[in-house]
């Protein structure tokens, strides 16, 4: 299943070896707070000397988590680190109730549903004929994840209460083909 389960570490404590370039931000996602980090964003692929059109999907991707944060959670941690291997990998962690948990349940069976070849088209079927969620978008994000990361998205519930559970969202941007 493209969209996998595994135990991950809490993004704000990026493990250090191999990382180049990392960041880590915890707090309320808004306005300045997502362009600040949009930036941030930017600077380390500028630095990485990433080819246009990766550092495109890249930063595609830091907009969709950094969205998730201030759509479905506005308070949360986001995190980014540019690996030795060639990669880039953003993590996100945002509290969300049961009912959220179903529904990103059923956003994350609907995401994974298509092999990777069709999420174009389905993307573009929903652009035209989808209904808008009760969030303003129309439910892209997990599929433009998909595509941009190359089927690299790792999610996971972490109970952290009685009514509560931690969102975990990690996406994998390969930087060299």
């Amino acid at each position: 299943m493209p969209l996998h389960n595994q135990l991950l570490h809490p993004p704000c404590r990026l493990a250090l070896e191999n990382v180049e370039v990392g960041c880590c931000f915890e707090g309320t996602f808004e306005g300045q707070v997502m362009d600040t980090i949009l930036r941030w964003v930017e600077h380390a692929l500028d630095d990485a000397e990433v080819a246009k059109p990766t550092k495109k999907r890249a930063f595609r991707c830091a907009v969709e988590v950094i969205q998730n944060l201030s759509k479905h959670g506005r308070r949360g941690s986001f995190s980014f680190a540019i690996h030795g291997d060639g990669s880039m990998q953003f993590s996100s962690v945002n509290a969300v109730d049961d009912l959220q948990r179903d529904d990103l349940n059923v956003a994350l069976e609907e995401a994974n549903r298509l092999p990777l070849k069709e999420l174009r088209e389905q993307r573009l079927k929903k652009l035209a004929h989808g209904s808008r969620t009760d969030k303003g978008g129309a439910g892209l994000g997990l599929l433009d994840l998909r595509a941009c990361s190359e089927d690299r998205v790792y999610t996971e519930f972490i109970p952290c209460s009685n009514e509560l559970q931690w969102f975990v969202l990690t996406v994998e941007v390969p930087l060299t083909t």
